[in-house]
């Protein structure tokens, strides 16, 4: 009878732990109408497109390392910070999609995704690296035996934050980072338990752990210096303060050579990725990062769509989980530290659900009775799912901005590909909207969406705001563009403005160019080829041509 009853509970563990994979694929994957669009794959974020038009010059190159972006800030580029381990993941991807359609596919009625499989690799890396995270949170709670491990399953599934970073359509190496720092604090963890007696296998573990932490936390930094190096040396410094022999032990030495290797091979294939920033960067970063969503400022309350009412009590729990299980305090350090950095830049907040997931067991094994813990596991869940309710059953006016979203993307790619791409030349436009132009019609833009391209990103608000076209015709000029995308002037003005911390002229070009073309510079001439338009007749974007003769010297 016991033998049976243990067999359920491990048929239970394991359906839920199939569950909650699931569930992690399929709610990643909730804005696909949004990703595939009338046969194409579009990508959510500005960035998404840079780091596309990376792995697409890796495919046509294969073996390089890209250092120079010549497609943003044209026609000097910019030294890029972003590093080669998510391109190379993408193209891998690629290769796969490749080998399987090559395998599985129809000659007779080949599929549509078979001519895209860069932009469909680019769509599915994300949510695939998200289920990567899961498996190895599940495979660590199963391991361990840790009570409510189930409760951080379904949250790291389910909760927004963690799924925005992960999402269909969003290849940007946070989600890399996700993964491999899930990874290095499950390390921490193990190595942090208290062995009662360390015979040799215990120690063993103990370099085996090592050893996945140091690779963890060297591929980490390889991805990025941000992030990973402020939690790096939170966890150093706590292993400092409450464990100094466990970390300065033989066992660790693996672990740190391995991070040390890889940090150094990241060095040598990619050079120093730190550069001292430029005039442009220093005089107008702290304008332009007002601009950009992920580093904007939040409040406490903020942060409960993300972690839920869960996080209200957190700091008591955990103190109070302490007695138990000594690891508790360091997770309730590493918990405020990072919910003050997500306070500080939105940026932080995935790290912050990675930390949460780890810590929710232990938050509610502090209650000691199963039933108080669970009702308080429910409870928790009302933001949450209120976010979800927001975001799938939008109220109307939020669904209609997402078809004509839609609707934009579709209208530029048109002009990119079709008509920009075919006839060449570098281009102006709005710094949202370049990367996206650049990825489509394979040509240079001035401006760009990273903040090593400020000096591109200040040369197109200056040329929308400008009043004369002296100063107009100078920028083009110096910066040797063929092409000028007018968008909406409301934004661009409203944008180039706040960049500039200037008051906009009285008739800046922007308004001209969007509602009175007729009055547009002799040097800009706009195209009149057959265009998408909204449905209240208005065109989606207007498409100038530069006409070198004109163009003042």
């Amino acid at each position: 009878m016991r033998h049976n009853s243990l067999h359920v509970k491990t048929a239970l563990r394991l359906g839920w732990i199939i569950l909650c994979l699931v569930l992690t694929l399929g709610v990643r994957c909730w804005n696909i109408r949004d990703v595939f669009v009338e046969g194409h794959i579009y990508f959510l974020d500005p960035d998404c497109y840079s780091r596309m038009t990376r792995a697409r010059m890796i495919v046509e190159h294969p073996g390089m390392i890209v250092r120079h972006h010549n497609f943003e800030n044209w026609p000097q580029g910019v030294t890029a910070h972003t590093t080669a381990p998510f391109d190379y993941l993408i193209v891998s991807l690629k290769w796969t999609l490749d080998g399987l359609f090559k395998v599985f596919g129809h000659a007779q009625q080949p599929s549509v995704l078979r001519a895209q499989t860069l932009d469909l690799a680019g769509a599915l890396v994300s949510p695939l690296l998200g289920v990567a995270g899961a498996l190895f949170l599940a495979w660590w709670l199963a391991k361990f035996r840790v009570r409510f491990g189930a409760a951080a399953l379904l949250f790291y599934a389910l909760s927004p934050i963690l799924v925005h970073g992960t999402v269909l359509g969003r290849p940007d190496h946070q989600s890399l980072l996700m993964l491999t720092l899930t990874v290095a604090l499950g390390a921490e963890l193990a190595l942090a338990r208290k062995a009662e007696s360390p015979d040799s296998e215990t120690l063993a573990s103990e370099r085996r752990w090592g050893l996945v932490s140091g690779m963890a936390w060297g591929v980490s930094l390889w991805v990025s210096l941000y992030e990973p190096i402020i939690l790096l040396v939170v966890t150093v410094a706590l292993w400092l303060a409450l464990d100094r022999r466990a970390f300065l032990s033989r066992q660790r030495v693996p672990g740190a050579v391995a991070c040390l290797a890889i940090v150094g091979l990241s060095l040598l294939l990619e050079g120093w990725p730190v550069a001292m920033p430029d005039a442009a960067i220093r005089q107008y970063f702290g304008n332009w990062e007002g601009q950009i969503g992920e580093l904007q400022r939040l409040s406490f309350v903020q942060l409960f769509p993300w972690v839920g009412w869960w996080c209200v009590v957190s700091v008591v729990l955990l103190w109070l989980a302490r007695r138990q299980d000594r690891r508790a305090l360091p997770m309730l350090i590493m918990l405020v530290v990072v919910a003050l950095l997500s306070m500080w830049q939105a940026r932080w907040g995935y790290f912050l659900g990675i930390v949460f997931a780890w810590t929710l067991p232990w938050q509610m094994q502090a209650l000691r009775r199963g039933w108080a813990a669970w009702l308080f596991f429910a409870v928790g869940w009302w933001p949450i799912m209120d976010s979800w309710d927001k975001a799938l059953f939008p109220e109307d006016y939020l669904q209609d901005q997402r078809n004509m979203k839609r609707a934009e993307l579709v209208a530029l790619r048109g002009l990119a590909a079709n008509v920009m791409s075919q006839n060449g030349g570098p281009f102006l436009a709005s710094w949202w909207l370049s990367p996206e132009i650049a990825y489509w019609s394979g040509q240079p833009g001035v401006a760009g969406s990273s903040h090593e391209s400020l000096s591109g990103i200040v040369d197109s608000a200056r040329f929308f705001l400008s009043s004369d076209a002296a100063t107009a015709a100078a920028i083009l000029r110096r910066r040797r563009v063929f092409w000028v995308v007018s968008d909406d002037s409301a934004r661009d003005v409203e944008m180039s403005a706040e960049l500039l911390k200037e008051k906009p002229p009285e008739k800046p070009l922007a308004v001209t160019l969007w509602d009175h073309p007729e009055d547009a510079p002799d040097f800009l001439v706009e195209w009149g080829g057959r265009v998408a338009v909204r449905p209240d007749g208005l065109r989606f974007y207007r498409l100038y041509e530069v006409d070198n003769a004109t163009l003042p010297k």
